[in-house]
């Protein structure tokens, strides 16, 4: 098992493009290639800090959060507008669902926790899943219309906290790498695999709903 503490974008990369391979390997049908393809990143766990800003608020009142919600059919059309790509860094997203997905096909290589517990995550979780999150956040008034969301991955949306996007670390956004769709179009197939061979860490419903909601985005 290794310990990670600290992540980049060339970890971006390297998490996607292990994925990527294996994602490939599965829609053949092929799941010791696709074993194969994730060994560069299997068994890593997730034991770093990450938050640059400080929160401009305690923890929100139930009004306040309900009314700062996102629906996951909202997210899945934010992720698909922005391509997959996180608007502030430029690398590449995978969605915390497909994540999931490849979790209960390997769940020993790409372990998960609902509640990201230090120590029983695998940093995939932080490096590649994006989050809907304001740009003007909700506790300086932004709403949540379509229009005021943008795609940051999780590692990114920790730094960030209640500040501006605009307020994170400036980055050289590197080439975007068309035709990526984070491997949505794989999803199908990741989860049929999982159901027969792996161990579900989610509800029986958690992906068929999802499923609902891309072909809805992309429709």
């Amino acid at each position: 098992m290794t310990f990670v503490r600290t992540l980049d974008l060339a970890d971006v990369d390297i998490y996607a493009n292990a994925l990527q391979v294996a994602a490939e390997a599965i829609v053949q049908g092929d799941v010791r290639e696709a074993r194969r393809g994730i060994q560069p990143i299997a068994f890593q766990r997730w034991e770093g800090r990450l938050r640059l800003t400080p929160k401009t608020s305690s923890t929100p009142a139930v009004e306040e959060r309900l009314a700062r919600d996102v629906s996951n059919r909202m997210r899945a059309q934010v992720f698909l507008r922005d391509h997959m790509t996180c608007t502030h860094c430029g690398g590449r997203c995978v969605p915390r669902n497909v994540l999931v997905a490849f979790s209960d096909l390997f769940p020993e290589e790409l372990p998960y926790h609902p509640n990201y517990r230090h120590g029983e995550i695998h940093p995939m979780y932080w490096a590649l899943a994006p989050e809907a999150d304001h740009t003007v956040a909700y506790a300086r008034g932004g709403s949540s219309d379509i229009a005021n969301l943008t795609t940051l991955h999780t590692m990114c949306n920790a730094k960030k906290g209640d500040a501006l996007v605009s307020d994170l670390p400036h980055v050289e956004l590197p080439a975007r790498v068309h035709g990526w769709d984070g491997l949505v179009s794989a999803y199908p197939s990741v989860v049929a695999m999982g159901d027969s061979q792996g161990r579900r860490h989610s509800a029986a419903e958690y992906h068929a709903r999802w499923l609902r909601y891309f072909s809805q985005a992309m429709s």
